[in-house]
């Protein structure tokens, strides 16, 4: 049966690959994004994401047109770099506005419609930064974070609805995500070369990550599942490291994030 299909953030990377592979299984998508085209089975739907009233005027022409929805793919998200005491308060809630709030919007605004399906899933896209947090992309960290626990909390609310929620936590992708990263470098003349450093650090993984339609997969195939587990994430090594984020003490976690991410030590004072 042909599904109805929501995909925030849908105009490029992960969103954009996952949009075509419905597509392509004859779904009808609706991609909700501030620069998508509509071809084929995928219908652009312009909304800000940061806009709750946008949000709002989306879904109400989904519902216009659609008798339900059976699955929301809340995908959309940014990335800030810098140290925290230096990211302005601006650029935290845009983040949060983006990577956190919309997803939570988007679920309240399809739920009415969701209930309607006989097989309705929410996929919420994580990241492995919200179980190992990234220095000096600590509030990207803080709403994948917020992702999981709403995404943990969802699945046990619409449990007697029928309605399924997963949260697939990706880790590095080469997509056009790093090149739209804010990077703030202030606080320099305390931290030295560390900010910088820890984002190419970041940047040179993301170059050799796995592409975008790796990704789109595994949420089509989770969207096939009979029953969901709460989180997930995709590739061996990335399965491997959230393995011993479970067995390793957390200093020792601790000490290997930093030897990764933070290779430069602060300028003496």
């Amino acid at each position: 049966m042909k599904r109805i299909v929501v995909i925030t953030g849908g105009s490029s990377g992960i969103g954009q690959a996952t949009a075509a592979v419905f597509a392509a299984a004859g779904d009808t998508v609706y991609e909700l994004s501030r620069s998508g085209v509509s071809q084929g089975n995928i219908r652009h739907l312009d909304c800000d994401l940061t806009d709750s009233a946008q949000i709002a005027a989306a879904f109400a022409v989904i519902s216009a047109a659609e008798p339900r929805i059976d699955i929301l793919i809340n995908n959309a998200g940014i990335g800030v770099s810098g140290a925290t005491e230096a990211i302005s308060e601006e650029e935290a809630r845009r983040l949060m506005d983006v990577d956190f709030f919309a997803a939570w919007l988007c679920a309240k605004q399809a739920l009415p419609l969701l209930r309607h399906s006989d097989d309705a899933r929410i996929i919420n896209i994580s990241s492995v930064a919200a179980v190992f947090a990234i220095p000096f992309q600590s509030f990207y960290s803080a709403a994948k974070a917020a992702v999981n626990a709403l995404s943990s909390a969802l699945a046990l609310e619409l449990r007697p609805f029928g309605i399924q929620v997963a949260a697939l936590m990706p880790g590095d992708i080469k997509s056009g995500f790093t090149a739209a990263r804010v990077k703030n470098s202030s606080g320099s003349e305390l931290y030295g070369s560390a900010i910088a450093a820890s984002v190419a650090v970041m940047e040179r993984d993301e170059s050799q990550g796995m592409p975008p339609q790796r990704i789109a997969g595994a949420v089509f195939r989770l969207c096939a599942c009979r029953r969901l587990k709460t989180l997930y994430t995709c590739g061996a090594k990335y399965k491997f490291f959230l393995f011993l984020g479970k067995i390793l003490p957390c200093r020792l976690i601790q000490l290997i994030l930093r030897l990764m991410y933070c290779p430069s030590r602060p300028p003496q004072q």
